[in-house]
C-alpha cells in the first residue's frame, strides 16, 4: 500500500519531539515501512535514520503580513502535491485549510484525533465532514467519546501504540527519583509534582519543552536545587535512561489528556504512575496506574508510597497490550475497509 502521512508546515520530526503527535507519525510511519508498504511523509525535516521518505511542498516561510496569505500560500503549494501514487492520505495534526484542500485530490482520506474536542476543531470538522468524505479516527475512548457527541456519529477507534524496542525495562533494582516529563505550562501542572516531593522531601527530576516561560519563572524555576531538578528538553534515549532509575511518574495534567503517550512509555520502562484522573485516560485500570479523581497534589502522596511495591515487570507487562504493531495493524485493516467501501475491487485491495 502507499502511504501519504500528513503532519504540516514547518513541523520537525526529529528528536527532541515537540509533542507526542510527532512521535506517533514517526514511529507509524517506520513501523508500515517495516511492513512492506511505502510511506511519504509531509513535514519540514526528518531524521537522516527515517525509514520513510520526506515530502516538503511548502517553500521557506516568508513574511507573510497576515495568517490569511500565510494559509493561502500553503494551500496552493500542498494542492500542487502529486499525489497519484498514493492509495490513501493520512491527516494527523490540526489544520483545516490543508484538509478542505486535500478535497480535491480525490483520494481516500483519514484524520487521526489527537486532541481533545474544544469549540475550534468542532466547527472546523463539522464543516469538513460535510464537504467530503473524511474518516476520523479517535485514539482513545475519552476522544471517541467527546467527538462522536460533538459531530453526531461513530468514530472508529485505534488505540495509539509504541514500540517496545524503544523503551527497555529499567534494569537497575534503585529507584532514586521521582520523575515527570511534559510540555512546561499550567495545563501540565508540573507544579503538583513539585509540591508532592517538596513535601515527601524526595528527589524529582523535571523533563520537557518549555512552553510557557512565564510559568516555568513563576512555578518551576523558584524551586530548583540539588532536589528538583530541570533536565532539559530530551530525546526518548535520554528519558528511558532517566526512568531506570525512576521511583515512579507524577501524571499530574489537568485537563483530558487524549491519551497519554507518555505514561504509557513509562510503563513500558517499568515505572509506576501516579496521577490525577485527567492525565490518564479512564479505561486504563490496571495496579500499575495509581490515580485520583481528586485534583490536589496531597491526594497523590499516599499513592506515591502505594507505588513502591510495583514491580517493574507489572508495567511492562500491561504497557505491551498497546504497541506499535497492533496499532498498526487496525490502521491497515481501517485502510482497507474503507477502500472497499468506497469501491475499489477486492482484488485491488488484496494487491495493496
Amino acid at each position: 500500500m502507499n502511504i501519504l502521512l500528513v503532519s504540516g508546515p514547518g513541523i520537525s520530526l526529529k528528536e527532541p519531539f515537540n509533542s507526542g503527535i510527532e512521535a506517533f507519525i514517526v514511529s507509524f510511519a517506520n513501523q508500515l515501512v517495516d511492513e512492506g508498504h511505502a510511506v511519504d511523509v509531509v513535514a519540514d525535516e526528518a531524521e537522516e535514520s527515517a525509514k520513510f521518505m520526506l515530502v516538503n511542498p511548502f517553500a521557506e516561510s516568508s513574511s507573510e503580513k497576515t495568517n490569511f496569505f500565510k494559509r493561502f500560500k500553503e494551500k496552493r503549494q500542498f494542492k500542487n502535491l502529486n499525489v497519484d501514487s498514493y492509495d490513501v492520505i493520512h491527516y494527523n495534526m490540526f489544520y483545516p485549510h490543508l484538509l478542505n484542500e486535500g478535497f480535491h485530490f480525490n483520494k481516500t482520506s483519514f484524520l487521526t484525533l489527537h486532541s481533545p474536542a474544544d469549540s475550534k476543531r468542532i466547527s472546523a470538522y463539522k464543516k469538513l465532514s460535510k464537504q467530503g468524505d473524511l474518516t476520523f479516527v479517535a485514539i482513545s475512548e475519552r476522544v471517541k467519546l467527546q467527538y462522536d457527541q460533538a459531530l453526531d456519529m461513530d468514530i472508529p477507534l485505534i488505540n495509539n501504540g509504541i514500540n517496545m524496542n524503544l523503551w527497555p525495562t529499567k534494569s537497575s533494582s534503585d529507584r532514586e527519583y521521582l520523575l515527570w516529563s511534559a510540555r512546561i505550562n499550567e495545563e501540565k501542572n508540573v507544579a503538583a509534582a513539585i509540591s508532592v516531593a517538596k513535601h515527601m522531601q524526595l528527589p524529582l527530576k523535571i523533563a520537557g519543552r518549555i512552553v510557557d516561560q512565564h510559568y516555568f519563572d513563576e512555578q518551576v524555576k523558584p524551586h530548583l536545587n540539588n532536589q528538583i531538578q530541570y533536565i532539559g528538553h530530551v530525546t526518548q534515549r535520554e528519558l528511558n535512561s532517566l526512568a531506570k532509575k525512576a521511583s515512579a511518574y507524577l501524571a499530574t495534567a489537568t485537563w483530558q489528556e487524549p491519551f497519554g503517550l507518555a505514561v504509557l512509555e513509562m510503563l513500558a520502562s517499568g515505572v509506576p504512575v501516579v496521577g490525577f484522573n485527567t492525565a490518564v485516560p479512564p479505561d486504563w485500570e490496571h495496579e500499575s496506574v495509581l490515580t485520583t479523581a481528586s485534583l490536589r497534589w496531597q491526594d497523590l502522596v499516599d499513592l506515591v508510597k502505594m507505588s513502591s511495591d510495583i514491580r517493574p515487570d507489572t508495567c511492562k507487562n500491561f504497557a505491551s497490550n498497546m504497541n506499535i504493531q497492533n496499532m498498526t495493524a487496525n490502521y491497515v485493516k481501517l485502510y482497507r475497509k474503507v477502500l472497499l467501501k468506497e469501491g475499489i475491487g477486492k482484488e485491488a485491495i488484496s494487491a495493496i
